[in-house]
């Protein structure tokens, strides 16, 4: 394994960490004012600034005028210092990413299958995507993560329930990627990957505590306070689409009944509306269009899904309340119409101590690149995945 960039192993290290955290929010300050939100005197800061700069990691930029004294010298992240890698891992395509320390994208890689992969098929695909991002970094190359469907368990990170692709249950993920990068590889499953992307792109959910519910093929949710995660054995803390929402009913796929991804979900939804209308090749964009022009048939079962999962939501947060409630996943493509749906059943249920306070917001999170960028994030703030970490 690379030595690390920064070690968090004494005074001199933890400022340098803090005074990049605060760059990589809010690029483009000047020393005085990275002392100011660090509580600490200038020279600190300027011993800090002038290692980093010395690491390649940062650069001066522009002097630019303050209200008090000379002008002061913006410093910004090196456009040429490290880079971190993302993969993604989804069951219609693989995508690779390299990305600075902020998660922008300076190359990008992607396989998409036409049709459901094998196994073999899908791992030399993710093989390739994994050369080519290397070789876009090369010696830059600080961290890689892995963004992966389905859950996982053990030292080897073995993968099940992969409901999108069974083929896959049986995996062990880490011997797998770290053969292929050649070392360290930071795995998460795809809410992380979300609330990694997010917190670093909207500053505003890395204060107070968040609930991130995603609803899409499958239904996960993930609770941060302050920008940290919550983790339980290796993975986010709530498989919320395994709750069981109807005792003894439909089975699915992680092989007991009733859970709610066999009422609230894409798949499920599909389901029963294929059965209904009598078109088994409806697809999910297809079930969009007919749901947004008032299908009678469509509009009755998102409702019903709409109230499974609203019902589920507003459980968890009456169990562990949040200032703030961000959902996403690709239901949200039914539209404004499934959102109000959404949203009414929460307020409706949530204890009213909780519905007092609440914010929610409803966020795309599902764009090709989200994952892999957010998968990069993440190995940037885990020390196994290369040298650098927050």
């Amino acid at each position: 394994m690379k030595e690390k960039i920064l070690k968090l192993n004494d005074i001199r290290s933890r400022n340098l960490q803090a005074v990049l955290e605060i760059l990589l929010e809010s690029e483009g300050l000047s020393r005085t004012e990275i002392a100011r939100r660090m509580g600490c005197d200038n020279t600190t800061v300027s011993r800090a600034v002038r290692e980093l700069i010395a690491r390649k990691i940062l650069m001066p930029g522009e002097k630019a005028g303050s209200e008090h004294g000379r002008p002061r010298e913006k410093l910004l992240l090196d456009p040429a210092g490290p880079a971190l890698a993302g993969i993604s891992l989804e069951a219609e395509r693989i995508t690779g990413v390299v990305t600075d320390l902020r998660g922008e994208i300076r190359a990008r890689e992607q396989i998409v299958f036409p049709a459901v992969p094998g196994r073999g098929d899908f791992l030399a695909a993710v093989s390739r995507v994994i050369r080519a991002v290397r070789a876009h970094a090369g010696e830059r190359l600080a961290g890689t993560g892995a963004a992966v469907f389905g859950s996982y368990g053990g030292p080897d990170f073995t993968l099940e329930n992969a409901a999108a692709l069974p083929a896959l249950n049986g995996l062990a993920l880490r011997p797998f990627l770290e053969a292929e990068t050649g070392g360290g590889v930071a795995i998460c499953d795809h809410l992380v990957a979300k609330m990694a992307f997010l917190t670093r792109n909207f500053p505003e959910f890395c204060s107070g505590s968040v609930m991130l519910i995603s609803s899409g093929s499958g239904i996960g949710s993930l609770i941060s306070e302050q920008g940290r995660f919550l983790f339980v054995r290796n993975n986010h803390g709530g498989e919320l689409g395994h709750s069981i929402c109807v005792p003894g009913g439909l089975p699915c796929g992680c092989g007991r009944e009733g859970c709610l991804e066999t009422v609230a979900s894409i798949r499920a939804l599909l389901r029963v509306c294929r059965e209904k209308l009598g078109e088994p090749g409806l697809g999910f964009d297809g079930l969009c269009r007919l749901f947004r022009s008032c299908d009678a048939v469509v509009t009755e079962e998102t409702e019903k899904a709409a109230r499974f999962l609203g019902t589920a939501i507003a459980n968890q947060l009456n169990s562990c309340p949040v200032d703030r409630l961000v959902v996403t996943g690709r239901m949200l493509e039914l539209g404004q119409k499934f959102q109000d749906m959404l949203e009414r059943v929460i307020r409706e249920l949530v204890f009213s101590p909780v519905r007092a306070d609440l914010a929610i917001h409803f966020i795309r999170l599902d764009f090709d690149n989200s994952l892999a960028r957010g998968a990069a994030i993440f190995a940037g703030r885990t020390p196994q995945s290369g040298r650098y970490e927050v």
